[in-house]
């Protein structure tokens, strides 16, 4: 080779040949424990009947099985649900920028427009001043808050 030759020195590209794996196989049940058997014959079934029976006919009811927080009337709970991105409250449907009175423990009327229906609360926008608030399902249901029918003008 002389000077003014330069032949590059190439290499082949050697290519690594991988080992292709075979698929994991399926996790086999460990068989060593015996099956669990769940079922019991009518006459256990109705031995355990007779024992709870037994134990609620003799017990009296005491304080501690009584529910902690006093049950409201069923006039003071109202029936509201949302569904499909509408609110039924008070056996009637009502939707988005649909017109409405918003009335407050306190006695107080508001008018508003339905904002939006979301999945556990409505956003109602003040016609007022235009603020925005949020009702949610559980106030509608205690009657913490009540929605009227405003006709739109």
């Amino acid at each position: 080779m002389e000077e003014g030759d330069v032949q590059p020195f190439v290499k082949p590209i050697m290519t690594r040949k991988l080992r292709r794996r075979p698929n994991d196989p399926v996790p086999i049940p460990d068989k060593r424990r015996k099956p669990l058997n769940y079922l019991l014959t009518d006459e256990q079934i109705m031995e355990d009947l007779r024992t709870l029976n037994k134990v609620i006919n003799t017990s009296p009811s005491s304080p501690e099985h009584l529910p902690a927080a006093p049950m409201e009337s069923p006039s003071q709970r109202y029936e509201a649900r949302i569904e499909e991105g509408k609110l039924y409250y008070d056996k009637r449907w009502y939707h988005k920028s649909q017109a409405i009175y918003l009335e407050s423990k306190d006695n107080t009327k508001i008018s508003c427009v339905i904002s939006s229906v979301g999945t556990s609360e409505i956003w109602v926008r003040k016609t007022s001043d235009s603020t925005k608030m949020r009702i949610y399902l559980g106030q509608l249901q205690r009657g913490a808050f009540i929605i009227r029918r405003r006709s739109a003008v």
